[in-house]
């Protein structure tokens, strides 16, 4: 099983499949793709690109469940308009669930289960990183 998890920042959702060894470890491939970007939202054919290209992804590195980390809707620190629809298409990429994890969640994990990364993990795939291991440490949560 791999899963993808997905950070979105911005007009771009980062992107790190995970998948369990024979040892029962969380490793990390290697990918060409760690991003998406979505050029522009008002362009209708810019977000079936967008989709397009997820799907691609998806095919290529044979995902089984894409993992977002949350955002705020409200407030200070609340997502925006782009990044909801940047969620929406990763909802639907066919053959694929979709699952979310909490911020809170993810640090708590990061704390008590993570100790170590794979070696040289870009700093802006963490998070990404982070939600995918986080489904495959808990045990039902893609259930």
């Amino acid at each position: 099983m791999r899963i993808c998890g997905c950070e979105i920042s911005a007009q771009e959702v980062r992107l790190a499949v995970v998948y369990l060894d024979d040892e029962n470890n969380i490793e990390m491939l290697r990918l060409k793709t760690t991003r998406i970007e979505l050029a522009d939202d008002t362009s209708e054919a810019d977000l079936r690109s967008f989709l397009a290209d997820l799907q691609e992804f998806a095919r290529e590195n044979e995902i089984d469940t894409f993992v977002i980390k949350t955002r705020a809707k409200k407030g200070r620190m609340a997502g925006g308009a782009v990044s909801f629809k940047i969620e929406t298409l990763i909802q639907l990429v066919e053959g694929c669930q979709t699952k979310f994890v909490s911020p809170v969640a993810l640090s708590h994990f990061a704390k008590k289960d993570r100790d170590e990364y794979p070696e040289k993990l870009p700093v802006y795939l963490k998070n990404a990183f982070l939600s995918g291991a986080f489904a495959l440490a808990k045990e039902g949560f893609l259930a």
